[in-house]
């Protein structure tokens, strides 16, 4: 089945401070822009981003907006280069965001750093490339103070922290039909295929200490991931193959008040889908 993650939508406090952070501030083009619900485009081929009043979400998705401490997942914006981590890690800083660790060199090869936007949700900036030392670095660090930045990462991708990395793949992989990437003992990773985000799994205290926040967390997690299917029959479908893989239907599938149609359901950790089309049920 292999359902997508066509749309990325965070639950926020302001719309218009968080949409003035990622629009203005981090250069993401806006898409729709409904007052309460915005829509945002990240890059191509990848899932969009949407903001949506806290409360609102939380209602949509059936369950109470209470919630606090670490959500249990971070967004990564992978680019090309170094110089665009540290693009993106300042702007954030100049926009109200907050560094929570500044970019330098990854065990795995790379570079990358993390910041948090004004409502507490976490993203990673990456890249294959290392910058140069010396005083090229130094001077492209300074140029950064003027650059206005256009958010447009090759590749943005999902990292759900889980309790248990080998059910959490079965849900995933056999459940869903979501086909492995890379599959390591702490980390598993899934590619959902064109004009999606990619979906990765680590364990929950290591993706906090991944993000340099604490793992503490409870409540709704204030995020959402959205598959967009063709028919309100698919819609259906997706819902009742979660529920036999291991997830639960939060909402079951109904008219939308957006004029289509539309339900939840949750993996084995309670992460929020939405699965929803444009089409009405017949």
């Amino acid at each position: 089945m292999n359902p997508q993650i066509n749309v990325i939508t965070l639950g926020v406090e302001d719309p218009a401070r968080a949409t003035e952070f990622y629009s203005r501030g981090l250069g993401c083009p806006v898409q729709e822009d409904h007052g309460e619900f915005v829509s945002l485009r990240l890059g191509a081929g990848t899932a969009s981003l949407a903001l949506y009043r806290r409360a609102a979400l939380a209602a949509d998705a059936g369950v109470s907006p209470e919630g606090s401490g670490f959500r249990g997942f971070h967004l990564s914006a992978i680019f090309d280069t170094a110089a665009d981590v540290d693009t993106l890690l300042a702007a954030a800083s100049r926009a109200g965001g907050t560094v929570i660790k500044p970019a330098k060199s990854a065990l795995w090869g790379g570079y990358s750093g993390t910041f948090a936007d004004p409502d507490g949700n976490v993203w990673k900036a990456a890249s294959n490339s290392k910058p140069p030392r010396g005083a090229k670095r130094r001077d492209a660090q300074a140029a950064l103070a003027d650059e206005r930045p256009a958010m447009s990462p090759k590749e943005v991708a999902v990292t759900l922290g889980v309790s248990d990395i080998k059910a959490a793949k079965q849900f995933y992989g056999q459940g869903l039909g979501c086909p492995v990437d890379k599959d390591y003992s702490k980390f598993v990773s899934f590619n959902l295929g064109d004009g999606s985000s990619s979906l990765a799994l680590y364990r929950w205290d290591a993706l906090a200490a991944d993000a340099g926040v604490p793992p503490a967390g409870s409540g709704f997690r204030a995020f959402t991931l959205s598959s967009i299917a063709d028919s309100s029959e698919q819609v259906d479908k997706v819902l009742a193959v979660a529920d036999r893989a291991g997830g639960a239907v939060a909402v079951p599938g109904q008219a939308a008040s957006w004029g289509g149609y539309s339900g939840y359901f949750t993996d084995p950790d309670g992460t929020l889908w939405k699965a929803a089309s444009r089409a009405h049920a017949q």
